[in-house]
């Protein structure tokens, strides 16, 4: 049976217990609890609150609003680092500044240690860097790209250049005519010409061949018999010689002017001996046989026309070179008056221009570039090769486009097996090579807040202390930096506005030191926490002195 308390008489008045009479002892400790005022459980909550917030933020390392300090540079990220609790055992080195010495454990915690060896970096000299990659086009070479033209005109087409190909509907090997796209080698025929004017001259060239071996053996025979001829009639055979002479080199000059092969000069000197040895071989060609009052045969009496027998008007053009047609513009029985247009376009695709856009602020880069450094590498579609074509790079443009802020920049390509075509899309690499006085280190190895880049170089393998260094990095990758290794001005080493906000000083890091590549921004955090106190007790130190 529960005891039960029975509340004290109370003045109906006021509420309040009437003095002189004795308070009723509690029945129960938890029953006086929860009659507790309230002002003193919300005190009681907000102690155990704080409590356990604090507890918290010493396992869990979670700082609570209102729980610390604010100091006078709160929201730096100097100030956060200044905050953490240092790292067990790691200490500072005397007389070698910004240097701390890390117990093992704390090394293997931290991952500087791993499998019994340490996790560091040597640095080295780079030998290589990110490649330049541009886009660009392929062309024809210019060089080598032949405009094939009338220079004689007008002229008939009498016959166009054929070649071998495969009928797939007869299935046999048939001869067509050349076209676009067909392959021909240097002297191969592209077509066949009828023209007056190159008849007259070859004619010219004839004439003037025939009267100089006349004239030649007149003078022959004169100079034989000069004693029996006066010297002004021997003077003017010799000069109608020399007239005979200077008469061929003006035809011959003119005929070579028109690309006239030279197979079919040859043919004329031939004639000429001919109709020098034989009086009568004028009077078997057709108008000679005219001129003797014999008929002529028509055309379809088995008799040649006169286009066979007048060898001297028929032009012949051939190839300069192996080559591909990318051109025709003729057809058979066409009459050509236009001496500026192309009857044929021939390209020798073996070797192709490239042309690429480079942006204007690599320019220096590019210029800088030895002569035998100036090499690229073409990928597209149709080159198997993983590494790509490589070429030199021939020329870089003067002229900056206003839109693109571009340059061009020119250079050939070999094309073995003709993959390649002109105007084809083209990815071309240049490969750059890292610059002298620049050394190379992991970027994990690299701490930068903004302000400034660290590392942790350790001196000495046998001691396990490490030196933070203020480095000056010129070149950033996906992996990895490059850092300056030779001596900096001291004009760019620190600025006043650096030095007032406690920064360090560049310094150059040098081939084979060791960094650190894990636990730099903890070590960090610990050194410039420890130096701040040991700042802080120094100033005091000072203080009680006074």
């Amino acid at each position: 049976m529960h005891a039960t308390t029975q509340p004290a008489p109370v003045d109906q008045g006021n509420g309040q217990p009437i003095p002189g009479t004795p308070a009723p002892a509690p029945s129960h400790q938890v029953e006086a609890v929860s009659h507790a005022p309230l002002w003193q459980r919300i005190v009681s909550g907000m102690i155990v609150f704080v409590i356990l917030a604090a507890f918290c933020s010493f396992v869990l390392g979670v700082q609570f609003p209102g729980l610390y300090g604010r100091g006078k540079e709160e929201g730096t990220k100097e100030h956060k680092d200044n905050d953490r609790p240092p790292l067990p055992g790691v200490s500072l080195v005397k007389d070698k500044p910004h240097t701390l010495e890390v117990p093992e454990d704390v090394r293997k915690v931290l991952g500087i240690r791993k499998g019994g060896k340490e996790v560091l970096a040597t640095v080295r000299v780079p030998d290589t860097m990110r490649p330049l990659v541009m886009t660009g086009s392929t062309a024809l070479n210019p060089t080598r790209l032949a405009r094939i033209r009338a220079r004689f005109a007008p002229a008939r087409v009498v016959k166009i250049g054929q070649v071998q190909d495969f009928s797939h509907k007869t299935g046999r090997t048939v001869y067509r005519e050349l076209g676009n796209g067909d392959f021909v080698k240097k002297g191969d025929v592209l077509g066949v010409f009828y023209s007056l004017d190159v008849g007259s001259k070859k004619n010219d060239l004839l004439d003037a061949l025939v009267q100089l071996q006349l004239d030649q053996q007149l003078l022959d025979e004169m100079e034989k018999h000069a004693s029996a001829i006066s010297g002004a009639v021997l003077l003017t055979q010799r000069i109608a010689v020399q007239h005979d002479r200077n008469a061929i080199g003006r035809a011959l000059n003119n005929l070579k002017l028109w690309d006239i092969p030279q197979d079919e000069l040859d043919e004329l000197h031939g004639e000429a001996n001919k109709i020098g040895a034989d009086k009568d071989a004028w009077f078997k060609t057709p108008e000679g046989r005219w001129v003797k009052g014999e008929k002529q045969a028509k055309p379809g009496d088995g008799e040649p026309n006169k286009e066979e027998l007048d060898r001297w008007a028929r032009v012949t053009l051939r190839a300069p070179f192996d080559g591909v047609i990318v051109e025709r513009n003729l057809h058979v029985e066409e009459m050509v008056v236009d001496q500026t247009v192309n009857l044929f376009q021939i390209a020798d695709v073996s070797r192709l221009l490239v042309i690429a856009n480079a942006p204007e602020d690599q320019l220096p880069t590019l210029e800088a570039l030895d002569p035998s450094e100036r090499n690229w590498t073409i990928r597209t579609v149709g080159v198997t090769s993983a590494e790509g074509l490589p070429g030199p790079i021939e020329q870089i443009g003067w002229l900056i486009d206003p839109n693109q802020h571009t340059a061009v920049i020119e250079g050939y390509v070999d094309n073995p097996g003709q993959r390649l075509r002109g105007g084809q899309t083209v990815s071309v690499t240049v490969r750059i090579p890292p610059p002298p006085g620049e050394v190379e280190i992991p970027i994990d190895a690299l701490v930068d807040d903004g302000k400034q880049s660290l590392v942790f170089v350790q001196a000495d393998d046998a001691v396990n202390q490490y030196t933070m260094r203020r480095v000056q990095v010129t070149h950033r990758f996906d992996q990895r930096v490059f850092v300056r290794s030779t001596s900096i001005p001291k004009a760019e080493q620190i600025t006043v506005q650096e030095a007032e906000e406690g920064l360090l000083t560049k310094e150059p890091l040098r081939q084979g030191e060791r960094v650190l590549q894990t636990g730099a921004g903890e070590l960090k955090a610990a050194l410039l926490n420890l130096e701040s106190l040991t700042k802080k007790q120094s100033a005091e130190e000072k203080d009680d002195k006074r």
